[in-house]
């Protein structure tokens, strides 16, 4: 079992409700969960941090017993409390789980640079330990990629994006066939996913090209129209033009989203209008919805298969 904390803007609050219902089938108001599902923290740009299970108790006292009698031992650890938000705990008792689960470890501690970290904390009166992992927001450096444009998707949707549209299997593969300077792809390939990118304006392309090399990627854009595509993928995510520098037709985005229904089983579309009738034409059925918002403009985040 596997207890995770998250945390949001309201701006995001409904795409990360729906990244959570992707990743865990977990759906719920709360700042934190428990699921049998092992996902790395770093992957969501939501997910604060997990602690993977090993012991739990209905007392501090009976957690440290079990911690005790297991002969759990472990070299260079640091035992850190996990502060939940929104649920009132004692300083004291957080101090005291600290220190005596640190002396019940079998092995030496090392607070400054533990090999190893493990967390303790009281969820609903049931006190929980096991090993801690956080959210290293490596991730955080792609907002410095060379090329960037206003309208672009953020990295952190982008980064949510490409977890609704793979969910927990990463080996699932993806193509952005509007990929613009890259973005989306950037924090796929960042998750190790097998991804690609199609970009019919020239000088897009080439700094998409050139924001994938920078993070020390393979160049896996094509400078082309995605209608001439041939592969088969297992997600497509397009955030369909809207005609903002250039003038596109309703007719065109339909053609966009058929050409995307010929070529992948789940899309990720992200409109600015509803378009779930055109979605329907092209054949593909709306499974779930999501709401960004950026100022004054609301991106619609449709899940179709």
């Amino acid at each position: 079992m596997n207890f995770y904390t998250i945390n949001c803007s309201k701006f995001l609050a409904d795409l990360c409700q729906l990244e959570m219902r992707v990743l865990f089938a977990w759906s719920g108001e709360e700042k934190h969960f428990f699921s049998n599902r092992s996902i790395d923290p770093s992957r969501s740009p939501f997910i604060k941090e997990r602690l993977s299970v090993i012991f739990e108790g209905e007392t501090l006292d009976s957690l440290i017993g079990q911690v005790t009698d297991s002969r759990f031992s472990a070299d260079r650890f640091k035992v850190i409390y996990l502060k939940i938000e929104g649920w009132e705990d004692d300083y004291q008792e957080r101090l005291r789980g600290v220190r005596d689960l640190g002396t019940a470890i079998e092995g030496s501690a090392d607070v400054r640079n533990p090999l190893v970290t493990f967390g303790v904390t009281c969820v609903n009166g049931k006190w929980i330990f096991g090993a801690y992992q956080k959210n290293d927001y490596q991730w955080h450096r792609h907002d410095k990629k060379p090329h960037t444009y206003s309208s672009s998707l953020s990295f952190r949707v982008a980064r949510a994006l490409v977890n609704i549209g793979i969910g927990p299997d990463t080996t699932r593969t993806l193509i952005d066939p509007c990929c613009g300077v890259g973005t989306v792809v950037i924090e796929a390939l960042s998750m190790g996913i097998d991804a690609k990118g199609y970009e019919i304006n020239a000088p897009v392309a080439g700094s998409a090209r050139q924001n994938v090399v920078f993070f020390g990627h393979p160049d896996v854009i094509t400078e082309g129209d995605m209608h001439a595509s041939e592969e088969h993928f297992d997600v497509a995510i397009i955030d369909i033009p809207y005609g903002l520098y250039q003038a596109i037709t309703a007719g065109q985005q339909l053609e966009i989203i058929k050409t995307a229904r010929r070529i992948c089983r789940r899309l990720i579309l992200v409109t600015l209008e509803n378009m779930d009738a055109m979605i329907r034409e092209a054949g593909f059925e709306i499974v779930d919805k999501a709401r960004v918002s950026k100022g004054h403009m609301v991106r619609r985040v449709n899940v179709c298969e």
